[in-house]
């Protein structure tokens, strides 16, 4: 992302590079509802010697330390090629070159994965999927093939929501909207295209310009504006952000962030931040509010970033390269807290005080403030006494 100023470069601080992947995802701890100091991260991988897997990571969100292979499972099916943890914690998808696969999280004693014995005939000979993702609630599960063909289930009955086998020609990127009522999908050849889901139908295409193709999409999750963030290759370099209203599917506005293509788009749980990843490898964090690069983290890859993920509590992001590097980095706070603003206004107050004391005790304000009081009010000169003119020599005694 060549060509961006004022901005807050971020040496990358987790980069192994004995770690070869192909997909990745973050693993929260089951029953962990604050900030823990740590999270685990899963990799789908392929070795010539010890074939594909499935491993597992702990990462230390204090130290910026990514540890060495807990769990690994190894995998029968192929290569692994995409993977989306339940927004529960309590299992993971894993698509391969024809079918996906769930695989149950157990967190108790030892963190360890194993293959579900749930029948999922539905996922099975679906071909390569692009894209997989679930719902925020996690009651929806969504994949997008290469074929173009577009699939929505109910989870876990995997019972068919929408199913059109043209939505385009091939599909590129998916997301499910926060209320689980939309789905974004684009495609390879640019189009982007908005799901009514409970209806099962297509309710816009968003508009383009003849140099404009769409890439990725992500709905915001704070849960108080409805947009539709989609990432906009313009010609063949500029990578910029389209922004939309979901309220009537209008645009709202059109920011360049990038002088090259965005590969890659992620938002934060908080739905405070984008994460985008290049084509050259570099990865941006946008603050949303204000859609400014905040964060630049330069060269976090070789080549075009492939995944992007933010943590649970948005501390580190996760990038894999397609030179199946993986990165964490820590991301730097940019916005105040609530603590900090009252910390301020309570300052503010103490200093407009002591400024006024200062002002009330000045040589500049005595002749203002200092009044006669009390006892060291000076004496009044008493009037002479009037006299009527006629006894005025006697009484007057003049």
């Amino acid at each position: 992302m060549r060509g961006l100023r004022r901005v807050k470069y971020t040496r990358p601080s987790t980069r192994n590079e004995d770690v070869r992947a192909i997909c990745g995802a973050w693993a929260p701890r089951v029953g962990s509802v604050t900030d823990s100091p740590s999270a685990f991260v899963l990799f789908g991988s392929e070795d010539e010697d010890e074939g594909n897997a499935v491993t597992v990571r702990d990462f230390d969100f204090d130290t910026e330390t990514l540890s060495d292979i807990i769990h690994a499972i190894s995998i029968e099916d192929g290569r692994p090629l995409r993977l989306v943890v339940h927004p529960s914690g309590d299992g993971v998808i894993c698509s391969f070159a024809n079918s996906c696969k769930f695989f149950e999280i157990n967190s108790k004693g030892s963190w360890k994965l194993k293959a579900s014995e749930r029948e999922l005939p539905l996922l099975q000979g679906l071909g390569v999927q692009n894209c997989i993702c679930f719902s925020g609630d996690g009651s929806l599960l969504a994949t997008g093939g290469k074929d173009g063909h577009l699939r929505v289930f109910a989870w876990p009955t995997c019972q068919v929501v929408l199913d059109e086998p043209q939505a385009h020609r091939s599909i590129q990127d998916i997301d499910i909207s926060l209320d689980a009522a939309y789905l974004a999908s684009t495609a390879e050849d640019g189009a982007c295209r908005v799901w009514d889901i409970v209806k099962g139908v297509s309710v816009t295409q968003l508009q383009r310009e003849t140099d404009e193709k769409f890439g990725y999409c992500r709905f915001s999750r704070d849960g108080t504006q409805a947009f539709l963030f989609v990432s906009i290759t313009k010609g063949s370099s500029s990578g910029y952000i389209g922004v939309w209203n979901m309220m009537d599917w209008s645009k709202l506005g059109l920011k360049k962030l990038a002088d090259v293509p965005i590969s890659s788009l992620s938002v934060s749980r908080d739905g405070k931040s984008l994460g985008l990843g290049s084509i050259e490898g570099d990865v941006a964090v946008i603050l949303v509010r204000r859609m400014e690069t905040t964060q630049l983290i330069e060269n976090a890859h070789s080549s075009a970033v492939t995944v992007l993920e933010f943590s649970k509590h948005g501390r580190s992001i996760l990038s894999l390269g397609a030179d199946t590097t993986v990165r964490v980095s820590r991301l730097e706070n940019s916005e105040w807290k609530e603590w900090q603003l009252y910390l301020v206004l309570v300052g503010m107050i103490l200093l407009s005080g002591l400024l006024f004391l200062l002002f009330f005790k000045s040589s500049l304000s005595d002749d203002f403030w200092q009044l006669p009081m009390g006892r060291i009010q000076p004496a009044q000169t008493p009037e002479p006494e009037w006299c009527p003119p006629s006894n005025l020599d006697d009484t007057c005694g003049l």
